[in-house]
């Protein structure tokens, strides 16, 4: 057996509770903290100098994280707790991507692109 399974297995249910359109009133910051974890969870085992390391899936789960709650921030169907949720919550995801990008030589120019996206989107929120 993988023994990523469980990881994947766990960080899939999570995924697929975030991006439905209606999760239960008042489960959504349970909701997104859940996707939050394991999409950090996963993205930690792909590290570098981790055993299963693979720089590529790494910056893809945190990259996808990250947008993914862009996305849902800016989304007018969601809720306002759960876009204000998002919101309050993307910086652990934008600091993880900030330390990936730390150890590669453009990698300031990419973390300041992703940064400037999100100052977009903050702006009609607040």
């Amino acid at each position: 057996m993988d023994p990523l399974q469980p990881v994947y297995n766990a960080y899939f249910k999570a995924h697929d509770r975030f991006i439905t359109d209606m999760p239960a009133d008042g489960f959504e910051p349970d909701v997104i903290q859940d996707y939050i974890h394991w999409a950090l969870t996963l993205s930690s085992y792909y590290e570098p100098d981790a055993e299963f390391e693979s720089v590529l899936l790494c910056e893809l789960y945190l990259r996808k994280l990250y947008f993914h709650m862009l996305d849902a921030i800016q989304d007018p169907t969601r809720s306002r707790i759960f876009r204000r949720v998002c919101l309050d919550s993307i910086h652990t995801p934008l600091l993880c991507l900030k330390r990936f990008y730390y150890q590669w030589d453009d990698g300031d120019i990419k973390f300041l692109h992703l940064q400037q996206q999100l100052q977009c989107v903050q702006a009609p929120l607040d």
